[in-house]
């Protein structure tokens, strides 16, 4: 059974990170939204395992910047908030129970949130979070699985899954004007609507499903007319604070 890690909104998620100033989310509905989020998961068969969160880390249920899997290996990042750092090690050692785990070690810097793999493709984005250390030493390890990188310099998005959303093994919904698409050459490119830029999130699971934000239903319904099976959910809390589906979880295993 495919298992989903996630770890708790923090007491203190109220105080997260906001990269361009925007309201601070409610933590209690927050904790209400994580807990359908990780109801939903369960219903698409994931086994789901819920790290504690961290009062001293705001943003620590945003698990996916801490740790990606390669292939049969787990990478333990180097997030570029230097105050996220804290949140690594306890993902790092629930994932060494399952798989080898390999560090990305100063000076490079790489979040979660820039790496999507697909076709046996890593895909990294060079942002403010990611920069080139961090990319080369990722590559260094995709090479190791047999995978090649292609870095994607991204604009105007925090992280390239901030743009650049998988929704089924050979599509991503994309923000217009955020990447150079000829980078994806080879994966089928869906554009978000203009109404509802950077409010599609979306999150493909182990059933043919694939979660999206319930406030983004003009691009929900391009994927249903593309033949995509979306199942909305609300996390209007988690992307107050610059979060999206993929953000609160790292799956794993068959």
């Amino acid at each position: 059974m495919p298992v989903a890690l996630l770890r708790e909104v923090s007491p203190s998620f109220d105080e997260a990170l906001v990269a361009h100033g925007g309201r601070p989310p409610d933590v209690a509905v927050a904790i209400e939204q994580h807990s359908l989020y990780r109801t939903a998961l369960e219903s698409a068969g994931y086994a789901t395992e819920v790290l504690a969160g961290d009062p001293d880390h705001p943003d620590c249920v945003f698990v996916e910047d801490t740790a990606v899997v390669i292939g049969g290996v787990a990478v333990a990042t180097r997030p570029g908030a230097e105050e996220r750092r804290g949140e690594v090690d306890p993902v790092s050692s629930r994932l060494a129970a399952s798989m080898t785990v390999k560090a990305i070690d100063e000076p490079g810097t790489l979040d979660g949130g820039d790496v999507m793999v697909m076709n046996g493709t890593v895909y990294v984005g060079r942002s403010s979070r990611s920069n080139d250390s961090g990319i080369e030493q990722l590559a260094a390890i995709a090479a190791t699985q047999g995978m090649p990188l292609v870095a994607v310099p991204v604009s105007g998005v925090l992280h390239l899954k901030s743009a650049v959303l998988p929704v089924d093994p050979e599509t991503v919904v994309v923000t217009p004007g955020t990447v150079d698409e000829s980078l994806l050459d080879g994966l089928r490119i869906v554009h978000e609507a203009d109404t509802e830029r950077h409010r599609f999130s979306a999150l493909p699971m182990a059933d043919g499903t694939v979660l999206v934000t319930a406030n983004a239903p003009e691009t929900t319904g391009i994927l249903v007319k593309h033949g995509l099976l979306p199942v909305p959910i609300d996390v209007s809390e988690i992307q107050a604070a610059d979060g999206g589906l993929t953000c609160m979880s790292i799956l794993f295993g068959d």
